[in-house]
């Protein structure tokens, strides 16, 4: 299961810093839950893949140029270009997280996607979970007109099980 746990930091602004940056936990709660995506490739992975194939790619390409098929450089060019677009995004999107954390009467959630990280504060007295969606999948976290999916990175049963948890974590901190 993708959800975790992670241990107490030595302050709360140390974790906030840490965490904002990719390099440490969430923010010190009493309960916490960490999403992330399932990648096979970390960003430096990915730029040692793109280097390794552009460098086949270019090989090739000079190789049939030097036997005087010029065409097949910008067509390596423009090849190498779209591949490196493509990692890019991946690469921006690898460490996108959710991070739900329950801190005595606040619910706070910090959802990062590519370089942004959104802070979303509520009260955990006054939020609702709801299931949405074709099939009744989609997990919503509802406090009067604020709505933001939550456990996207999950899988569906995974998902249920942290909507168990974080609603059993809410009903103990009222």
């Amino acid at each position: 299961m993708s959800v975790s746990r992670r241990s107490m930091m030595d302050s709360q602004e140390t974790a906030d810093m840490q965490w904002m940056f990719g390099a440490g936990p969430c923010p010190d709660p009493e309960h916490r839950w960490l999403m992330r995506k399932n990648c096979s490739f970390s960003p430096r992975q990915v730029m040692l893949f793109y280097l390794s194939l552009t460098s086949v790619s270019f090989l090739f390409a000079l190789i049939f140029t030097l036997q005087g098929l010029w065409v097949i450089l910008p067509f390596a060019i423009v090849e190498n270009l779209v591949l490196a677009g493509a990692l890019l995004y991946y690469a921006r999107h690898a460490l996108d997280r959710e991070c739900v954390a329950l801190v005595r009467d606040e619910l706070h959630v910090y959802l990062v996607d590519g370089s942004r990280v959104v802070h979303h504060c509520f009260n955990p007295r006054w939020v609702r979970l709801e299931w949405r969606g074709r099939l009744g999948d989609a997990l919503w976290l509802c406090q009067g007109d604020r709505e933001i999916p939550l456990g996207r990175y999950l899988i569906l049963d995974d998902r249920r099980a942290f909507a168990r948890e974080l609603r059993h974590a809410m009903q103990g901190s009222r």
